[in-house]
């Protein structure tokens, strides 16, 4: 008698896939990112990435018990990662994060599917959990591509799986609302695997953008890269200005006020997110136009085009968007503020140098002076 064996294979466990595959990625993000930067953008998107996590072991218990509840609300919690993510994109780009809204979905989305999963409701609720989760998807691809990175590519993948996530659910909600393909069921069990399958796409991909974004983030706003590379665009743009003879240039110091003070005061936690909101409010108060550069945590040099009244009216908003970084989270019972030095670049002939130092005479005055203000600068004639 012939006994026909099965040939052996290999077989792939998707859940065991996506265990490993959201641990890995929630491992590079705690180390690499919140451990080393940690700000309020790096430890919202470790909330989420311990979320997904939670939510993938929820999930192997439920396959393991084929519990209907477990199930559901793996599936809620896995898609709590989108409005983390989305709040974690408004964090570092400095914008109003309306965490309200996903704190609301964090906590009614799975406890509304679980306790669905044992009636006929289940698979409307479902879609609508589903199609909640890709309005904030949506809304972090649209953060992602209007993000001031000088690196596109950097959040790209993201943006797009992002994006992918929005037109799978439009699919899923018009396909149970025209009643076409597949039973409810079977429908209802391709979105579900769907959803596992997107999370470990999306958390690869947030893992990548997350870890470059934190540890990257002074060259990709166009900063930090170190030594005279970082005053090249400054000196480039200086020597055109002197080549036509263009006087309307100003140089300005920009400098955090009391640095020292401020982070023995809240902690390198919260001195982190208060450096990188002064960065953002310097490069968001400026005219597009402006050269900015990064030359330390507490200090920035701009050279910026403008009559000295259109100067001033810069310098005005600059100090005012700085006073308010306090308001935007719970840092610190400080006031935080910022002192500017500004010299006129036709003041010391274009030279880069003779202006830099001026600048930072006045920058130093200021402070001395209070802070939270700022000095013109006198230079000597030669």
């Amino acid at each position: 008698m012939n006994i026909a064996t099965a040939p052996v294979g290999i077989t792939v466990n998707t859940s065991a896939t996506l265990v490993a595959l959201v641990t890995l990625s929630a491992a590079l993000v705690f180390g690499l990112a919140l451990m080393p930067r940690p700000s309020r953008a790096t430890i919202t998107w470790s909330v989420g990435f311990g979320i997904a996590m939670l939510a993938t072991y929820v999930w192997v218990a439920a396959n393991q018990f084929d519990s209907a509840p477990l199930r559901a609300l793996s599936s809620g919690l896995i898609v709590c990662f989108e409005p983390l993510l989305w709040l974690g994109i408004r964090f570092y780009a400095g914008r109003r994060a309306f965490w309200p809204a996903a704190v609301a979905y964090i906590v009614i989305g799975p406890a509304l599917l679980t306790y669905a999963s044992t009636t006929d409701a289940y698979p409307v609720v479902f879609r609508i959990v589903f199609s909640a989760g890709a309005v904030f998807a949506g809304m972090s691809a649209w953060e992602l591509f209007r993000l001031r990175v000088s690196a596109r590519d950097v959040v790209l993948p993201l943006a797009l799986v992002s994006s992918a996530f929005v037109v799978v659910a439009v699919f899923g909600v018009a396909a149970g609302i025209a009643g076409v393909g597949a039973a409810p069921g079977d429908q209802l069990r391709m979105l579900r695997d769907i959803n596992g399958v997107g999370i470990m796409l999306t958390s690869q991909c947030a893992a990548i953008t997350i870890v470059l974004l934190a540890r990257g983030e002074a060259l990709l706003r166009g900063g930090g890269r170190g030594g005279q590379d970082d005053l090249a665009a400054l000196a480039g743009r200086l020597a055109r200005a002197r080549q036509h003879q263009d006087s309307a240039w100003s140089l300005l110091d920009i400098r955090l006020d009391d640095p020292a003070d401020v982070q023995e005061a809240v902690g390198p936690a919260a001195f982190a997110s208060i450096v990188q909101a002064f960065h953002e409010h310097v490069v968001d108060a400026l005219p597009a136009v402006a050269d900015v550069e990064r030359t330390a945590d507490s200090r920035a040099l701009a050279l910026l085009p403008g009559s000295d009244d259109e100067v001033r009216r810069h310098l005005r908003a600059l100090l005012a968007r700085v006073s308010t970084i306090e308001d935007s989270g719970p840092r610190a019972p400080l006031r935080v503020s910022a002192s500017i030095g500004w010299v006129g670049a036709r003041d010391a002939d274009y030279d880069l140098e003779a202006l830099a130092s001026a600048a930072a005479e006045a920058s130093a005055l200021a402070q001395t002076r209070g802070g939270d203000r700022w000095e013109r600068a006198v230079v000597p004639v030669r």
